[in-house]
């Protein structure tokens, strides 16, 4: 599946750099060791004109302590038109109450606009970190 992803993201977004930071992470992100598998659809929405990307990490003591984090010290974050977001779940089981958790407390931190997100999507990764992570990669409207 990475070479079709990849190749995916030359044809909707071809002045993408391959050894750019957010091709990487998309890359990542519907790769093939996602907990959850996405829809490459969801790429098409994220890689749409007329948008620049930003990818950030974070890491917490649990992932409502990462989305707290994101919001806190990112705050152009709140400003995204579409966002791809994954966990990373320190060693072990995966506890996906605590995901579920974060992801009520993300959308309860950000203003109604994060409902309008096209996309907004997450999947989770395990592992052989001690600590809770999330990687962000935002759709931030174009300034040109």
């Amino acid at each position: 599946m990475p070479d079709k992803i990849k190749s995916l993201i030359k044809r909707l977004s071809p002045l993408l750099e391959e050894d750019s930071e957010v091709f990487r992470e998309l890359t990542t992100f519907f790769g093939k060791d996602a907990k959850i598998e996405m829809h490459h659809d969801d790429l098409s929405k994220f890689l749409q004109e007329n948008r620049t990307f930003q990818v950030v990490r974070v890491s917490g003591n649990s992932y409502k302590d990462c989305v707290y984090n994101l919001v806190d010290n990112y705050p152009e974050m709140l400003e995204a038109e579409g966002m791809l977001r994954y966990y990373n779940a320190p060693a072990g089981y995966i506890k996906w109450e605590e995901i579920e958790a974060a992801e009520i407390a993300m959308g309860n931190e950000l203003t109604m606009s994060a409902y309008g997100w096209a996309p907004d999507a997450w999947t989770v990764f395990q592992t052989n970190e001690s600590s809770h992570g999330l990687v962000a990669i935002a759709a931030l409207e174009s300034l040109i």
